[in-house]
């Protein structure tokens, strides 16, 4: 009899940690139980959210499945253009950004674009805990569980942040994507007198982000017509030989 009842709590236990609702409104998915950390997901009004864990008052801990958006440090990318087993990925491109997951074997995850400095954005898939204030999840239970519907991700505008890219569709490395910077020579008679590629793009700061790659450019204009000025630049990202720095294969360039 024992037994019996101690596997009917487990069972329930577990019901309730899995239990579904119906969102009646739209809400934010929070990193932490805490309106001032890192936005997860935006959710719609009719979703179902499944609940797991426990989470403080006035929070309820939800699980969610679904392509979301970070950062990583260079030296966490591998040559293939993703993130290692163990790197951490970001909610922000600087180091005392809070970690929205660690890369784990198995998991999808592709370089996105660039964010300047040492840092590169991410796309990652995976299942992710979050929290949902409880003024957000007041609703009748869903009649059966079901998995997180995560909306995709709403269209970004052309940004001329440097170290950001456009947003393109698609979800390889291969596609063509708009970086902007500035375009000066890559050789420094002290700091860098043998570089692999004879341009690169910085940021305001004057550090690198990338080595661009002029064999496919075709251009009008003399390249030193770019030089050390503020530039669009639209081609491909991929890792150097070295897997150290990241290079742009340049397949069109214009004066901002």
């Amino acid at each position: 009899m024992k037994i019996k009842t101690a596997a009917l709590l487990l069972v329930a236990f577990a019901v309730r940690l899995a239990a579904a609702d119906l969102l009646p409104a739209d809400a934010a998915v929070f990193l932490q139980p805490d309106p001032k950390s890192p936005v997860l997901v935006r959710l719609k009004a009719g979703n179902t959210i499944v609940y797991t864990g426990d989470a403080p008052t006035g929070w309820r801990r939800v699980e969610i499945s679904g392509t979301f958006e970070g950062f990583a440090h260079n030296r966490d990318i591998t040559k293939g253009l993703e993130v290692r087993e163990g790197g951490s990925i970001l909610a922000a491109p600087k180091k005392d950004a809070p970690a929205l997951t660690v890369a784990q074997e198995g998991d999808k995850t592709e370089v996105s674009g660039l964010a300047g400095g040492d840092y590169v954005q991410i796309k990652f898939t995976k299942k992710l805990q979050g929290f949902i204030a409880t003024t957000a999840a007041n609703v009748a239970p869903a009649p059966l569980p079901a998995p997180v519907a995560v909306p995709p991700a709403a269209p970004v505008a052309p940004s001329s942040t440097v170290g950001r890219p456009v947003t393109a569709t698609g979800n390889t490395a291969d596609l063509p994507r708009l970086f902007a910077g500035k375009l000066v020579l890559a050789k420094r008679a002290i700091i860098n007198p043998n570089p692999p590629y004879d341009y690169q793009l910085t940021d305001r700061n004057g550090r690198r982000f990338a080595y661009v790659d002029t064999k496919r450019l075709l251009l009008t204009d003399k390249i030193e017509a770019y030089l050390d000025r503020e530039i669009s630049v639209t081609g491909t990202v991929r890792n150097t030989v070295d897997g150290k720095d990241l290079v742009i294969s340049a397949e069109s360039m214009q004066v901002k």
